[in-house]
């Protein structure tokens, strides 16, 4: 069943997923209501037009230059000129999925009422979401104020049959496209082109896709750690529920709650009585020394894995109430009131909280990708992972002095950890003036959303480095006494990579475990076991 979208819908992450990667249609909702609220607001623009009332961008100039006041006859040509000369974008393009989200999102804020647009543009937007006609977007160009003009610069063209676009898995003329598809480009009113262009769908598009990576991304760092004091033989005490009841911050908690209900039925996993008991009885003389024959508490990496891994998540909580507030926004400039007639200048453009919440979410990301590393230390050292060999090399077999095992794999691991938190310097403390200093003060919103996305690749690809490193270190150990999630993902994992008796090359077998992790086979093992 498709979307129906009016004025009063909400969007929410899940659903912006499902259209963006064409799981699922969207449509205009023909209630009469809603299309008079978009027409009426359009008509409040033409009328301001007629009486010779300047409005921003529609009859002036545009940012600094709106000092100008055009006639009515010029309007039109000057939408199509702020559609030309933002045609300066650089770069790589937005993905596929990315771009389907951008464009589903500039129809959410035009189809509120207030942006003064025709029901026939949010008809083609409509096109563009469904068909999918994907416009080709460079990533550089946008400040994240006023919104991401640039880019967005690119899909008003598409809508009016210029520049060039993605249709049926072949690049051509948007023209072209939309003539293929029944229908023709758009010819911009007034208003039409700026409404599309001054926004924040860019960057809240890739902000959506990066929530959604970043809670596969705590799923899986939380069995994974479980997955760590299986192999490890550790304590599975440190995941008590009244530990983290003591300190209850909501992310903690269930962190906790998970990995400790995806260690309840491993035997290998000790509780504290049970390392105790492993422990030689001290000496009855009371001022004698003893050493115990093992650590009875794990190091950080293990132990306060919930305090690391709950900041994920409760980042990603109020970040996905922020991203999800702004894709349901109305965020270009200037608004309408059609109910009164009353236009407004402000700057709703601007890409602040999308900012922000990027900045937090890219630094709770790259940390708990850094307790990975920390972790997969642990189990590929002698030193520390508890008689497993060292580099988890394969003792069978002739000459394993030769084998090296996973000593690179390790490397890897610690250089995509040192990739995440390369990029977390906070965004939103960069802004910088602009445009003879009318945009003094911009959000560079759309470059973290694109540096959070960076993090998020590398340490979906670190944590599946540390996945093939899991399972190699449980056959070593022997997988009787492992708990049932644990040997859930060893099957999968082992469906695509077996065992690393002698050195191979394992960039396919990485490969194939990130795209287990970025369709979410991984995490449906996780929530299973909940």
């Amino acid at each position: 069943m498709p979307l129906m979208i009016n004025s009063k819908y909400r969007l929410n992450i899940s659903d912006f997923i499902s259209v963006a990667t064409g799981s699922r249609k969207i449509r205009l909702s023909p209630e009469k209501f809603f299309i008079e609220r978009i027409n009426r607001s359009y008509e409040v623009i033409n009328e301001c037009i007629k009486k010779n009332i300047p409005v921003y961008g529609v009859t002036t100039g545009f940012g600094d230059s709106c000092r100008n006041h055009i006639s009515y006859d010029d309007a039109k040509k000057l939408q199509e000129n702020l559609v030309k000369y933002h045609g300066c974008g650089v770069g790589p393009y937005f993905s596929d999925i990315e771009t389907v989200g951008i464009v589903l999102l500039r129809l959410i804020s035009n189809s509120k009422g207030s942006s003064g647009v025709r029901y026939d543009l949010l008809r083609q937007l409509e096109l563009f979401v469904n068909t999918p006609i994907i416009p080709l977007i460079p990533e550089l160009g946008s400040v994240g104020a006023s919104g991401d003009l640039t880019p967005l610069s690119y899909l008003a063209a598409a809508l009016s049959g210029r520049r060039k676009v993605i249709y049926k898995n072949k690049i051509m003329d948007a023209k072209k496209a939309i003539k293929l598809c029944g229908h023709m480009p758009l010819s911009f009113e007034p208003k039409e082109a700026l409404a599309i262009m001054n926004g924040t769908s860019v960057m809240t598009s890739v902000a959506g896709f990066c929530i959604h990576r970043a809670i596969l991304a705590v799923d899986t760092a939380e069995i994974i750690t479980a997955m760590a004091v299986e192999v490890l033989e550790g304590n599975k005490g440190s995941f008590a529920p009244f530990i983290h009841k003591a300190k209850p911050f909501k992310g903690q908690i269930e962190s906790a709650r998970n990995i400790g209900s995806y260690l309840s039925g491993s035997k290998k996993a000790l509780a504290y009585k049970e390392m105790i008991d492993l422990v030689k009885s001290p000496s009855s003389e009371k001022q004698q020394h003893t050493f115990l024959e093992r650590h009875i508490q794990d190091r950080y990496s293990l132990r306060c894995a919930p305090h690391v891994i709950g900041v994920l998540r409760d980042t990603i909580n109020f970040c996905k109430e922020w991203v999800e507030t702004e894709m349901n926004s109305v965020t270009d400039n200037p608004l309408v009131d059609p109910d009164s007639g009353t236009i407004y200048s402000g700057g709703n453009f601007y890409g602040g909280h999308i900012c922000a919440a990027m900045d937090s979410l890219r630094a709770a990301s790259a940390s708990t990708m850094d307790l990975i590393d920390k972790q997969m230390e642990l189990i590929v050292d002698e030193k520390f992972n508890n008689a497993l060999s060292p580099n988890l090399i394969s003792s069978t077999g002739t000459k394993p002095f030769l084998r090296h095992g996973f000593k690179a794999m390790q490397i890897t691991c610690t250089s995509l950890a040192a990739e995440c938190l390369a990029h977390t310097m906070p965004v939103s403390s960069l802004s910088r003036p602009t445009e003879a200093l009318n945009q003094d003060k911009v959000s560079l919103g759309t470059i973290s959303a694109r540096e959070t996305r960076t993090v998020l690749t590398s340490a979906l690809y670190g944590m599946s480095v540390m996945l093939l490193a899991l399972c190699q270190a449980m056959e070593l150990r022997g997988l009787n006494g492992f708990s049932d999630p644990a040997r859930e993902v060893f099957n999968l994992v082992r469906g695509v990579s077996p065992f690393v008796s002698d050195d191979r090359e394992l960039d396919a077998d990485i490969n194939s475990i990130y795209r287990a992790l970025e369709n979410g086979t991984v995490q449906k093992i996780a929530l299973k076991y909940r």
